[in-house]
């Protein structure tokens, strides 16, 4: 985590470092995760329990460096914890402290265009017609999206074109009208078939015919997720991003996918929830790309992929707009919130010693 995930890799110097070379053999990043497994298990339910983490990142174990082994080692040193009122709660902590230290917020206006003005960016074009000035601009849009619709094009934006991209997901969010004791908080269905349901998300980009997926029943450990006695749960599905030849039918890999749910809960009993669901929410990639403006509906941003992480990841600043900088997902170090927490710490430390702000 110090070496490479806490570190703001600013220079190729400082990543490629005969410091960091023990790092070849700590962390392996040359090998399989999947394959490395194969060290310690012989059971290929072994090999799934503790390689599955890896979807986290928008990644097939198969083809995720075996430096991804630190996500099971986490869950299973430190444990997983859950934001009590539920995960918006850290977006409402983190606005107050904003707000605290005289943010003001612009809510409801999407940026149009970000103002260039030779190596420099001077401001935001909102939807509305408005133009607000900046000394500096830290994008959290997607960082691809940035590139290819907000900036003026130039080679970046084609090169984004050419970057592996995460997997995404179909979403299931119910409020069901009585509580269904024998969930637990996490359930993880595994499938049967591990290698082909990956091939299927990243290789063919579709769903696959037994997917594995994750069931969360957040009132287990908040009771304020539901009214009493009611429920609340989350079904997530990992399919494959959106295809540029838009020859994929999402609306029927979304009822296929439902149906896939209904049919693993049943096995644990629930049966009858397709009668309690009071009110639905889904989510397809057409519904990330349409509500965050997430290129191809890629859930996870951009890939995790060996040549996309730590230097050789699209950097938290722009090469050309000097006080053009990024957060988020794309940029180093990852995706997740945690991650992502992480990469707003590497920039806000950098625009403020930049612009020689501060002590």
């Amino acid at each position: 985590m110090e070496k490479l995930v806490n570190r703001d890799f600013r220079r190729a110097s400082e990543f490629f470092s005969p410091v960091n070379l023990p790092l070849l053999y700590q962390i392996k990043p040359l090998a399989k995760h999947y394959d490395h497994m194969a060290r310690y298990f012989d059971q290929p339910r072994l090999k799934a329990a503790f390689t599955f983490q890896d979807v986290y990142m928008g990644l097939s174990p198969f083809e995720a460096p075996a430096t991804f082994s630190m996500m099971p080692y986490t869950e299973l040193a430190h444990g997983v914890w859950y934001p009590r009122g539920g995960m918006y709660r850290i977006v409402e902590s983190l606005v107050e402290l904003a707000q605290a230290a005289g943010v003001e917020f612009v809510y409801g206006t999407a940026v149009a265009q970000i103002i260039t003005q030779g190596k420099a960016v001077r401001g935001v074009v909102l939807a509305d017609g408005r133009t607000l000035q900046a000394d500096a601009i830290v994008a959290n849009a997607d960082l691809p999206y940035v590139y290819q619709n907000l900036l003026p094009p130039n080679g970046i934006a084609g090169q984004m074109k050419r970057k592996r991209y995460s997997c995404s997901v179909i979403s299931f969010f119910w409020g069901v009208d009585k509580t269904y004791p024998e969930l637990p908080p996490h359930t993880l269905f595994l499938a049967d078939d591990y290698r082909g349901n990956f091939d299927s998300i990243i290789n063919d980009l579709a769903l696959p015919q037994t997917p594995s997926l994750y069931i969360h029943a957040p009132a287990r450990l908040d009771s304020a997720m539901a009214p009493p006695g009611e429920d609340t749960i989350t079904a997530i599905v990992p399919v494959g991003h959106l295809d540029e030849t838009g020859e994929q039918d999402w609306p029927a890999m979304r009822a296929q996918a439902r149906q896939i749910v209904f049919d693993r809960l049943a096995g644990l009993g629930m049966g009858d929830l397709p009668a309690h669901i009071k009110f639905e929410v889904n989510y397809t990639p057409l519904s990330w790309r349409k509500r965050y403006n997430l290129v191809k509906g890629a859930t996870h941003g951009l890939g995790h992929n060996l040549t996309q992480l730590g230097y050789l990841r699209p950097h938290n600043r722009d090469a050309h707009y000097h006080n053009l900088y990024f957060v988020g997902a794309s940029t180093h170090p990852g995706t997740g919130v945690p991650t992502a927490l992480v990469s707003a710490r590497h920039t806000a430390v950098r625009l403020l010693e930049e612009l020689e702000i501060g002590d």
